[in-house]
């Protein structure tokens, strides 16, 4: 489990973070299905998600800014993985590992260093290259999941 804090706060001017849209981005889980998506309330959010699924498994919400390029990013990512929605299916064990290890990874309270060590992350994760490809091939993130990434 992730640490609350870090010990040292980033100067986000430096990793061009604006501090703007804050949130929090979670990923829960309901058999095989993953729900990554974005919240401003993050109580409030788990509320609801037990009324329409009581069983739901919560693997992690964390605090970011920006939420919105943040949840936008995952799914460009996660495209190949796309089910419906905000609901992605990960067969390969390797791939299940890298995102939900790595986002569990993430601080439960700062999110200064969530916000600059995503780009870390997300860089060195593979992930990224889909969002490259995405954007180089100017598709809407609609037709980029429905496509599964490969166009």
């Amino acid at each position: 489990m992730a640490q609350k804090q870090k010990k040292y706060r980033y100067n986000l001017d430096i990793f061009g973070v604006p501090r703007a849209d804050p949130g929090w981005i979670y990923i829960f889980k309901n058999e095989e299905l993953l729900k990554v998506g974005k919240t401003t309330d993050s109580k409030r959010r788990l509320r609801e998600a037990r009324t329409w699924l009581p069983n739901i498994q919560i693997l992690g919400i964390k605090p970011f800014w920006n939420v919105s390029q943040i949840e936008r990013t995952f799914h460009e990512g996660c495209a190949p993985f796309w089910h419906a929605g905000e609901w992605f299916k990960i067969d390969d064990v390797n791939d299940y590992r890298l995102l939900i290890e790595g986002f569990q990874e993430f601080y439960d309270e700062d999110r200064d260093s969530n916000s600059v060590d995503f780009i870390y992350w997300w860089n060195s994760s593979g992930f990224a290259e889909f969002s490259i490809e995405r954007s180089r091939q100017n598709i809407s993130l609609r037709k980029w999941k429905e496509c599964g990434a490969y166009p």
